[in-house]
C-alpha cells in the first residue's frame, strides 16, 4: 500500500516542476520580447535627426582699420627751469607769492646792490673826467698843444670807462632776478634777508599753458609715425576722460639697448587739468590703414586655443536628407581691436562669412542650427 502511493506521487511532482519550468519560459519569453520591441523603437528614434538649435548671425564685413598702438608716458613742461642765483647777496624784497602766475620780465627777487650801485656811479664819474678831457684835447690838438700818441691814449682811457660802466651795469643786473618766460611758479625756496650763493635754488617756474608728452614705441612700429598724427591718452586724476595730442617730433636714433624710439606730442592744456609729471596712457594712432573684417563683439568666445567664432557651413545634401541647413564650425581668430560693440578680425574667416552672434555657450562644432532673426529671451537665459 505504501509503495503503489509513493509511485503515485513522484510522476504528481515531476509534472509540476515541468509546469513550473514551462511558466518561467514563457514568462522569459514574454519579457525577451517586449524587450526586442523597446529596442526596436529607440533605435527607429535614434536614426531621426534632432530639430536645429536656433541662432542669429551677422555676416563679416570688409573694412580698414587705422592700426592703434598702446603705449604709457610722461607730460613734462613746455618750458621749465628752476630760478637761482647766479651772484651771491643778501634777499632784499621777495615780488611773488607762491603758485603766482607771472608774466615775462617780471621781477621776482631782488638783492641787496648798495655795492653795485657805488661801483656804476665811480665808474660814470670816471667815465666823465676821461671824457671831459678828450674833449679838451680835441682843443688843444687843433691849436697843435697836443700831439697825436696822447689824443690817442686819452680816447682808449675813455673807451675803458665806458666798459668799465658797462660792467658794473651787468652785476648790478645780476642782482634783480627777472622770469626767463610767462608761466606758474612753484613754492618759494629762500627768505627775506637770507644770503643765498650763486647757485641757490629760488623757485620753479613751469610753462603750462602748454605740454609736452614724451613716450617711447618699439622699433617695429616707427614706420607707424607722422608729424601731427593724433595721440589720445588718459590720466589717473581723470579715470575715463580723454586728452588728446599731436606728435611733433622723434629721435631719428634708436635706443640701442631697447630698440626703441622716443617720441614727443604737444598737448594744449589752458583748461590746466594736467600738470607736468603726470603719469599717462596711450593710445597712437598709425598711419597705416589694415584691412579686416568687423563682426559683433558678442560673436567672440573662448576656447583652449584663444579667442574663436562660431561659422555657418553648409554641408552636402544626400538622398536621406535633401536639405541638410547649416552646421557650426569653430574658427580660431587674430582680434585687431574692439570698440562700440564691434570687433576687427585679422584672420581666422572670410568676408560673407556667416558668424553667430549669441548663444556659444550650448553650442559646439557639427551642430546643426537654423537661422532666426532673435533668439527667445528663455532661450538665451537659459544658454
Amino acid at each position: 500500500m505504501s509503495q503503489s502511493n509513493s509511485a503515485t506521487k513522484k510522476p504528481r511532482l515531476l509534472l509540476r516542476i515541468f509546469i513550473v519550468l514551462l511558466l518561467i519560459a514563457a514568462m522569459t519569453g514574454a519579457l525577451g520580447y517586449k524587450k526586442y520591441l523597446q529596442i526596436q523603437v529607440l533605435s527607429a528614434q535614434g536614426s531621426v535627426a534632432p530639430p536645429p538649435i536656433s541662432v542669429t548671425v551677422a555676416d563679416a564685413r570688409q573694412a580698414l582699420w587705422n592700426k592703434q598702438i598702446k603705449a604709457i608716458g610722461t607730460l613734462i613742461a613746455f618750458q621749465g627751469v628752476d630760478i637761482s642765483a647766479e651772484v651771491s647777496g643778501i634777499v632784499q624784497s621777495i615780488n611773488f607769492e607762491s603758485g603766482q602766475e607771472v608774466k615775462k620780465g617780471q621781477l621776482l627777487v631782488k638783492l641787496d646792490n648798495q655795492s653795485e650801485i657805488a661801483s656804476l656811479e665811480s665808474a660814470k664819474a670816471q667815465y666823465d673826467v676821461d671824457h671831459n678831457r678828450y674833449q679838451r684835447f680835441i682843443q688843444l690838438k687843433d691849436e697843435n698843444f697836443v700831439t697825436g700818441n696822447v689824443l690817442d691814449e686819452q680816447i682808449s682811457l675813455v673807451d675803458i670807462s665806458k666798459s668799465k660802466i658797462s660792467i658794473a651795469r651787468a652785476a648790478l643786473a645780476k642782482k634783480s632776478i627777472s622770469a626767463p618766460f610767462p608761466g606758474k611758479l612753484g613754492i618759494r625756496e629762500i627768505d627775506l634777508g637770507e644770503y643765498i650763493a650763486p647757485g641757490t635754488a629760488i623757485v620753479t617756474l613751469q610753462s603750462v599753458d602748454r605740454l609736452l608728452l614724451d613716450f617711447t614705441l618699439p622699433e617695429s612700429n616707427f614706420r607707424d609715425l607722422a608729424v601731427g598724427q593724433l595721440v589720445s591718452f588718459e590720466v589717473r586724476s581723470y579715470p575715463g576722460r580723454n586728452f588728446s595730442g599731436k606728435v611733433t617730433a622723434w629721435d631719428p636714433i634708436l635706443d640701442e639697448n631697447t630698440r626703441n624710439v622716443r617720441i614727443r606730442a604737444e598737448v594744449d592744456n589752458k583748461e590746466r587739468f594736467l600738470a607736468p609729471g603726470m603719469f599717462t596712457e596711450i593710445l597712437v594712432e598709425g598711419t597705416q590703414k589694415i584691412p579686416v573684417l568687423t563682426v559683433p563683439e558678442t560673436s567672440i568666445f573662448y576656447n583652449i586655443y584663444g579667442e574663436a567664432v562660431y561659422v555657418l557651413e553648409t554641408p552636402e545634401a544626400t538622398e536621406t536628407d535633401p536639405n541638410p541647413g547649416y552646421i557650426l564650425a569653430a574658427r580660431q581668430i587674430d582680434v585687431a581691436y574692439r570698440t562700440n560693440g564691434s570687433a576687427g578680425i585679422r584672420s581666422g574667416i572670410k568676408a560673407g562669412d556667416l558668424v553667430v552672434t549669441a548663444g556659444q555657450i550650448k553650442l559646439y562644432p557639427s551642430l546643426r542650427v537654423a537661422i532666426v532673426d532673435d533668439v527667445p529671451e528663455l532661450e538665451q537665459s537659459s544658454q
